[in-house]
């Protein structure tokens, strides 16, 4: 029964991703285009529509954040040593950060925090959700940028200038003064950030449609692994030390940061031409493979 219900909110993702294979095969599809319609318009409402519409409380905020960041800069150190030690050119080692230091922690983690752990657990998990998206346009974009002829200050200035990153802003700063949002923008951002999940899905599968894995299979292999074993023990142990106690908000946060590797780096490789093929391919993998390590870790957590 729980391998079923698990089934029932991953296979959406699949059925999304080879509507986007079908149609990269058999249509002349522009992938850029399409990225940008997400980057600076879908995604930018959903991360506003999603703060601005749920109650956090800033004393979980600030913990659970701060759980956030330590668990990337730590996996960002440990990235930084395997570059060393394996001679990973620049390149290459911000394409791995892409393909598995952002998990998938909204429409992939939420529904299963949900089925596992009720509202309670959502509660939790959506705070671990904002930050990864600040993250995400941040960091993420800072890796996705960062191609050796990019200035750190123009890449810098190119983080600050996108709509994700100052929607998230905007949307806290309006949470922490208790500004209501008007009703019409409410609205309109929640229906322009219910289609950011399904685009981004399907152009996903678009994507996958033009690479050839075997090109590539390496750094999935590797990205797979670590995405999937390697980051989920490094928040292990910063929870072990967070959180003593055998709580919900571990049992919850592990699970997220359990989550195959987010949909949105393949976004920002397409964007920013980092290694797409790359990005898209270990994503997928990853998200195969959860198949069997997410449920393996619901049987041990429940």
């Amino acid at each position: 029964m729980v391998i079923a219900e698990i089934l029932n909110v991953i296979l959406p993702v699949f059925l999304l991703l080879g509507i986007g294979f079908f149609i990269g095969k058999f249509m002349p599809i522009h992938s850029k285009s399409v990225s940008d319609l997400c980057i600076y318009v879908f995604s930018p409402a959903l991360f506003f529509h999603s703060v601005t519409v749920s109650s956090l409380e800033w004393n979980d905020l600030a913990k659970i954040a701060g759980f956030a960041l330590l668990l990337f800069a730590c996996y960002a150190v440990f990235i930084q040593i395997a570059a060393f030690i394996f001679k990973w050119e620049p390149a290459y080692k911000n394409t791995m950060m892409l393909a598995s230091g952002f998990p998938n922690t909204g429409n992939y983690g939420l529904p299963i925090v949900l089925f596992a752990f009720g509202d309670e657990g959502v509660a939790i998990a959506i705070i671990y959700v904002v930050t990864q998206s600040f993250l995400m346009n941040s960091a993420g974009i800072y890796y996705a940028s960062n191609n050796g002829k990019t200035s750190q200050k123009d890449i810098f200035r190119t983080i600050i200038r996108m709509p994700g990153f100052i929607a998230i802003l905007t949307a806290l700063f309006l949470k922490l003064v208790q500004i209501p949002v008007p009703q019409a923008i409410e609205n309109a951002s929640g229906l322009l950030g219910q289609a950011a999940i399904p685009t981004m899905l399907t152009l996903l599968g678009v994507t996958l449609a033009s690479i050839q894995l075997k090109n590539v299979i390496t750094f999935i292999a590797t990205a797979t692994v670590l995405k999937l074993a390697i980051f989920p023990l490094i928040a292990f142990l910063l929870l072990a030390l967070l959180y003593p106690d055998d709580s919900l908000e571990t049992q919850v946060l592990l699970l997220s940061a359990a989550t195959p590797a987010a949909a949105t780096t393949t976004l920002l490789a397409i964007n920013f031409k980092m290694n797409p093929d790359m990005v898209s391919s270990a994503m997928f993998v990853s998200t195969v493979a959860s198949l069997i390590t997410i449920p393996l870790l619901l049987v041990a957590l429940m």
